[in-house]
């Protein structure tokens, strides 16, 4: 693949965390052009223009799913799918052969295994990372209490529980739905790593688990490699068969010991971490997708992730100009509004005219060299009086924005046009 054979990659569902930052990792690959898709309504339809976006019935579990899929991927012409939910990711690498693209998956074995805990549990028992696993009463004693259950195919600590005494032991936690393991009390650890296309584990990249919320790390740090973690990452990777990112979760036992949680053979949304340290995920694994071999930089500094929940809007207001004030909106306590100049650079990108209309004290032009502001950015520079009124320069079909709010109350008045205060021009922003 080189950059001038531009590929047509799909991410499938488009709209949960782990897509939104696989979308991030690829939006500013110039060999790559992004497209989602999602069965519902979320997040990914504000992240892509519509030419780049289908709604549909997508589930895999609807008759008809495979031909429905395969339409669009054949009217879209895309090359490469990069399934971002374990169900998904599953199905997908068992139908691999019939998929009319490209599959950014793992083998069918490998995902399954992935997806069940008794499986992989039953896979690693000889590779000693793995907790004491319960199968039946009988195997449980007076002094293993407390115990852990957990679905067999869960994630996000749902449906988990602690047993603590032989009282709350039920038939059903030995079944086939449910995995009974030792109770594991110490610090938890995600793994993020990269496998190539000849089964070399080229990456891993521990980090902690800070702060969680809803499942997904908020706070991640990354930490240093040891020993015990690199050697359960080979232990994995020699007993599964990856392809591209995958990820596994360890927590410590009673004695300090790393034992295995989960494995998932797709991208987590926290592997936003080393990706800014310098490993793109998807990227690579869309080269060994098409037998080439790809590198990183890795920063091996100290970093800190802290996320939140994101906010994207859709503004149903039209308007063919822009006028923008300087002081206090443009420029904000000594600096440039960041929020602001990248609307002023999108209406730039866009052809739409921006005015600065502005009563600045002193020199603007000199004080915009100051600030590496070309006047060129804007249609027009207009320097007011103190008595010339701003509302009488706003002309129909164009929207205003100034800190102050009497300027916004007259103009929008006597103009009939929307205004905005600085906070809210996070609104006008594509995201």
């Amino acid at each position: 693949m080189t950059e001038r054979e531009r590929k047509r990659v799909l991410i499938f569902p488009a709209g949960a965390e782990n897509a939104l930052e696989i979308y991030d990792a690829l939006r500013y690959r110039v060999d790559i052009e992004l497209f989602g898709a999602s069965g519902k309504k979320d997040f990914a339809a504000y992240q892509y223009d519509a030419a780049h976006y289908i709604e549909d019935d997508f589930y895999i579990q609807h008759a008809g799913f495979l031909e429905c899929f395969n339409a669009l991927l054949r009217t879209y012409r895309i090359d490469v799918v990069i399934p971002t939910h374990d169900d998904i990711a599953l199905f997908l690498a068992q139908h691999r052969e019939a998929v009319a693209a490209k599959v950014l998956v793992s083998d069918a074995r490998t995902a399954e295994v992935c997806r069940h805990k008794r499986q992989m549990l039953s896979v690693l028992a000889d590779a000693g990372c793995c907790p004491h696993w319960y199968r039946t009463r009988e195997e449980v004693s007076e002094g293993d209490f407390p115990l852990f259950r957990k679905p067999d195919v869960s994630a996000g600590a749902v449906g988990v529980q602690r047993v603590d005494t032989p009282d709350e032991l039920t038939d059903a936690m030995f079944s086939e739905e449910y995995v009974l393991c030792e109770y594991l009390p110490g610090k938890e650890l995600t793994v993020d790593c990269f496998t190539d296309r000849q089964g070399r584990l080229k990456f891993i990249g521990p980090r902690s688990r800070d702060r969680i919320q809803m499942g997904i790390a908020f706070r991640s740090t990354a930490v240093p490699l040891t020993e015990e973690v690199r050697s359960i990452a080979e232990a994995i990777n020699a007993h599964l068969s990856f392809l591209g990112a995958w990820y596994f979760q360890l927590r410590q036992d009673a004695q300090g010991r790393y034992k295995l949680l989960e494995i998932s053979c797709r991208q987590s949304g926290t592997m936003t971490l080393y990706r800014h340290l310098g490993v793109n995920f998807p990227y690579l694994g869309i080269l060994e997708l098409y037998g080439q071999s790809g590198s990183s930089l890795v920063l091996t500094a100290s970093c800190q992730l802290e996320r939140r929940l994101h906010t994207a809007f859709r503004l149903d207001v039209a308007y063919d100009h822009v006028y923008l004030d300087y002081d206090d909106t443009l420029i904000v306590e000594g600096r440039i509004c960041a929020s602001v100049i990248r609307f002023v650079y999108q209406c730039h990108d866009d052809g739409i005219p921006v005015t600065l209309l502005t009563r600045h004290e002193g020199d603007l032009r000199q004080d915009m060299d100051a600030y590496a502001l070309s006047p060129r950015l804007f249609d027009r520079v207009l320097c007011l009086s103190a008595d010339d009124a701003k509302a009488a320069h706003v002309m129909p079909g164009s929207i205003f924005i100034d800190n102050s709010f009497a300027e916004r109350q007259a103009v929008q008045q006597q103009c009939g046009v929307p205004v905005f205060d600085v906070d809210a021009v996070d609104m006008l922003l594509r995201e």
